[in-house]
């Protein structure tokens, strides 16, 4: 205990020494006279009264130092995972009310004969909570974060003397941050327990599901799927596809025996447009540890027809032969092909009477000198209308009526002069190496080797929003294949003909054999793919979502000049297969752009609407659909891993367990070094001069000097 002033010491003897200098000039002599017994007491109560009056006008404060004794802290993390069920061994008939009285005698041998130790139970599967009561544990967690929940449980125990963890887990992590990582770093030893079976148990799984983001109806769908068979007896088992409740298709596959990874191809023919949610299903083995993993998941989204495409051709010729042989071979699209006779009628009959029914127009050659002017008007007016167009020039196309009818929607214009061909062979320029429209199995470096084409003498003129892809190597460069996307719409031009050279090649060059059909095909998908260029997008981060993963949505707002709004109120509605709906409004992220998290949902096809808005007024629209999938991922792994158990203990300094040899475990904990009371030393400061007990004793003496003074007759 210490006794300290705010100000010099120095300033407090001078202090007492002034009041007593006052006292005695006071009392030295009285009016009446009084003995000196009376001075005395009455000098004697006003020094004190002004010596206090020093004293706490110096500010004194009294510190005292206080220790406190905190009991060390073992803090105990129980799996609470659905896989904790399967690990036992028992398969799907594992309760949780088996699982707690499995782990009923582990936690009593950890959490018993502690010494001056305490220990608290935490429950975790993707997040910690306190979980004091075993029979408050379900063992329904859709995943297991040991990771983040040692990362959570320093900030759970703050005010507590930390000093131990043990992780009660099968080691089967499957979400959150490495654990391993975790415990490098972490300020206290982890001890480890791994429970559950760690031998491979007998269990067949569907592993993986792949298929199209995009299908059509009444085009056949593949959907590849993996098996994954653990200690499975050679046999043969039944794999099943099924779309929403139907099953679609259905095939025996054999199983080798033992452990084995096997492929299953299946598809089907989807009849309805929508998002439909697709289950692969392998049938059960006996003895399988669980059947929870032998179905699994994924969506796809089925459009309510083939992509619909109108060709033109100039002639017959190869030229055209070798696009329409291309668009035709693609399972998504359907092509309406019309080519003029030399009296101004088509073969294949006259030009449908709505063209705007088409996805793209494929003017390959078209028009050329027997097209009637109206049939060419009809087609320039819907290309102008925004309908995609995709053109091939051909050396009898009528470049003049080319120009006048397509001249607004085509990247390129034509010379002045009158069209001479030259042969050349054609160079990729460095924008199409990172372009969609160059993605092929070719290498892009054969595309220089493949056989000259007849290309435009004279250089055609772009537009300046245009793309130059490819050109015909010559004096000028000469753009041959030239691409542009004006508000929202995409048009491609190649300028060569004798483009059959390309579609059947020799045998020294068949590595460039899918060179010209995937060009075709690429310059289809291409010009007829939305460009981004909506005022709202908003997606969900996936189609397909498994079981509780959370369901996300990103989205941008921009304006009518495509400049971010970073200040809109976008609403989002979500909509069940019941027609129930959902409602949220997403958060702003800045530059124009939003994030929605809406939780997990139960299984199922789900739409969305977004609206967004900008002071009452809207500013866009967007709409969609996903899935969300049954939950599997807990029942993938059919056994308990020690192995990470162990990593973890010993990057931390812990020690590694098994249930049967926890009968150590209090001894060797309380021997540790680490497992120790924390004793603290607590400061305490008074200020007495802010304490009412010495203004009252001030007031007391002051009081009862002049009570006294008066009873004598002291003026």
């Amino acid at each position: 205990m210490d006794l300290f002033f705010e100000s010099s010491p120095w300033l407090l003897v001078g202090g007492l020494i002034a009041a007593a200098g006052a006292t005695y000039w006071i009392y030295r002599e009285t009016t009446p006279g009084l003995g000196s017994g009376w001075r005395l007491f009455l000098g004697g109560l006003r020094f004190l009264s002004l010596a206090l009056i020093v004293v706490l006008l110096l500010q004194p404060v009294l510190r005292q130092l206080n220790e406190s004794t905190e009991p060390p802290l073992l803090a105990v993390l129980v799996d609470d995972s659905q896989s904790m069920r399967l690990v036992t061994g028992e398969g799907d008939s594992t309760s949780a009310s088996t699982v707690r009285s499995g782990l009923r005698p582990v936690l009593s041998s950890v959490t018993e004969g502690l010494g001056e130790g305490t220990a608290h139970s935490f429950a975790f599967d993707q997040s910690i909570r306190s979980a004091p009561a075993l029979d408050s544990l379900a063992f329904g967690g859709g995943r297991t974060d040991i990771g983040t929940a040692l990362e959570q449980l320093p900030a759970e125990v703050r005010d507590r003397n930390l000093r131990g963890v043990v992780v009660v887990s099968d080691g089967q992590y499957n979400a959150g941050p490495t654990p391993l990582r975790v415990a490098d770093r972490y300020p206290v030893p982890i001890h480890t327990v791994t429970v559950g079976d760690t031998a491979h148990q007998r269990d067949l799984q569907v592993r993986r599901v792949a298929t199209n983001d995009v299908g059509y109806t009444d085009s056949e769908v593949p959907v590849q799927a993996t098996l994954q068979a653990e200690r499975i007896p050679e046999q043969d088992v039944r794999v099943s596809l099924s779309a929403g409740d139907s099953l679609v298709a259905e095939t025996d596959v054999r199983l080798p025996g033992g452990t084995a990874e096997v492929p299953v191809d299946l598809s089907f023919r989807p009849q309805t447009p929508g998002q439909r949610p697709l289950s692969v299903r392998v049938a059960a083995v006996p003895g399988e540890a669980t059947t929870r993993n032998n179905a699994r998941s994924t969506s796809l989204r089925v459009l309510d027809r083939k992509r619909q495409v109108l060709l033109l051709g100039a002639a017959p010729s190869p030229s055209f032969t070798a696009v329409r042989r291309v668009l035709e071979t693609n399972a998504d699209t359907r092509v309406t092909a019309r080519v003029p006779r030399r009296d101004g009628s088509f073969y294949g009959g006259p030009l449908p009477d709505t063209l705007d029914r088409y996805d793209a127009i494929v003017a390959a050659g078209f028009p050329s000198e027997p097209v009637p002017a109206a049939a060419t008007e009809r087609v320039a007016s819907v290309l102008s209308e925004g309908t995609p167009g995709l053109f091939f020039l051909d050396r009898q196309t009528d470049v003049a009526a080319w120009e006048e009818a397509f001249g607004a929607v085509l990247p390129a214009r034509p010379p002045a002069s009158e069209i001479e061909w030259a042969s050349r062979s054609l160079q990729p320029g460095a924008p199409a190496r990172s372009h969609p429209v160059f993605e092929m199995e070719a290498p892009l470096d054969l595309i220089a080797d493949l056989p000259p084409l007849r290309t435009p003498a004279t250089a055609w003129t772009p537009t300046p929003d245009a793309d130059v892809l490819m050109t015909a190597p010559s004096a000028d460069d000469a753009p041959a294949l030239v691409l542009r996307e004006r508000a929202g719409r995409r048009a491609a031009l190649l300028l060569a003909s004798g483009t059959e050279r390309w579609a059947t090649l020799p045998p020294a060059l068949s590595a460039a054999d899918p060179v010209w059909p995937s060009l075709v095909s690429n310059l289809l998908r291409w010009t007829t793919t939305q460009a981004p260029d909506r005022p709202v997008r908003v997606r969900p981060l996936a189609s397909q979502f498994e079981g509780d993963e959370p369901v996300e949505f990103e989205g941008q707002v921009y304006d009518e000049n495509m400049s971010p709004v970073p200040s809109a109120t976008v609403d989002v509605t979500v909509t069940d297969s019941t027609g129930t709906e959902y409602s949220y409004v997403m958060d702003a992220a800045g530059n124009g752009q939003y994030d929605l998290e809406v939780g997990s949902l139960p299984e199922g096809t789900y739409d969305y609407r977004a609206v967004a808005q900008e002071s009452g007024a809207v500013v866009g629209r967007d709409q969609g659909s996903f899935s969300v999938g049954a939950l599997q991922i807990e029942y993938q792994a059919t056994r308990a891993d020690p192995v990470l158990m162990r990593q973890i203990a010993e990057r931390s300094g812990g020690r590694a367990y098994r249930p049967s040899s926890l009968s150590s475990f209090a001894s060797d904990l309380t021997r540790s070094s680490s497992f120790s009371a924390e004793v603290t030393t607590n400061p305490t400061e008074t200020e007495l001069w802010r304490q009412w007990p010495f203004l009252a004793i001030l007031l007391l003496l002051l009081a009862t000097e002049w009570t006294l003074r008066k009873r004598l007759g002291l003026s």
